[in-house]
């Protein structure tokens, strides 16, 4: 049986942080094939497999989904899920970035 925790991180190459992770996926935002183009770019800028960087961008959306509550209260943990936390800080401070992330989440 699987053990579950709390800990969403990735570990990351040498000389990444959850930042620069952050910076491609904003990249990609709002394209139609996001998902897999995420996968793509991590995987030939950072060599991070494909799973990983799969995983790395539903940490990303989640983070723009918690911040488009507005609710700080609703920040993931830097340390338990660094790249949401990233995502979620810059969603709270641009908005537009969560409608990019999820157009069904846009402000008005």
């Amino acid at each position: 049986m699987a053990e579950w925790t709390d800990d969403l991180t990735v570990p990351l190459p040498p000389g990444c942080t959850p930042a620069d992770v952050v910076d491609l996926l904003v990249q990609v935002a709002g394209r139609p094939s996001a998902g897999d183009e995420a996968v793509r770019v991590l995987g030939v800028r950072y060599a991070i497999a494909s799973d990983d960087a799969e995983f790395l961008y539903d940490r990303f959306c989640g983070g723009l989904v918690r911040a488009a509550t507005g609710n700080p209260l609703n920040c993931p943990p830097a340390d338990k899920d660094p790249v949401a936390w990233e995502s979620f800080q810059r969603g709270i401070t641009d908005p537009y970035l969560v409608g990019r992330g999820h157009p069904g989440l846009a402000p008005g």
